[in-house]
């Protein structure tokens, strides 16, 4: 079980240095779009429309490592205190009762909405923007998939840290 984990894992880490390159993307394009627009008076829609999609990629394509590296925010009134074992405990439940359920109805609600939107090949509703909607769309499974990954490693380094602390 902990090789399944560790593959996860090094699967999140991966994902999130690629990923890290979409911060600097998105200000190239922005700077771009800026520098068109207010120095040469060209407006282009599809390069406005591309700061969404390099937008979805970065957040939803990273929930999983940020997730990894304890980097979403966490309204911690009592876990701080906790010890080790009670830490462990409180992981292992949240992850079963809040996460996996979120992402169990997630996937239910998501997966629709995206093969739709991909059997009409749904195209921006600018006529000239990007037609590429189905792809924008289809980066909610990246998330999907990030914290179903996550979640299933969270749970078996839990279980098995809970374990050994008895």
């Amino acid at each position: 079980m902990q090789t399944i984990a560790d593959t996860f894992d090094r699967f999140l880490e991966a994902s999130g240095k690629v990923l890290a390159f979409t911060p600097l993307l998105l200000i190239l394009v922005q700077f771009a779009i800026v520098l068109m627009v207010y120095v040469f008076a060209i407006g282009n829609v599809k390069l406005q429309e591309s700061l969404q999609y390099i937008n979805a990629l970065m957040f939803l394509g990273g929930a999983g490592y940020t997730a990894l590296h304890q980097g979403h925010v966490r309204v911690d009134l009592f876990y701080s205190k906790f010890s080790d074992k009670k830490k462990n405990i409180v992981d292992t439940f949240g992850t079963l009762f809040l996460l996996i359920p979120f992402l169990g109805l997630f996937w239910w609600a998501s997966i629709p909405y995206i093969v739709d939107s991909w059997r009409f090949q749904e195209a921006s509703v600018e006529a000239s923007g990007l037609p590429f909607v189905y792809i924008l769309k289809t980066t909610l499974l990246l998330f999907a998939l990030s914290l179903s990954l996550h979640a299933i490693s969270q749970l078996i380094k839990t279980i098995k840290s809970v374990r050994k602390q008895n």
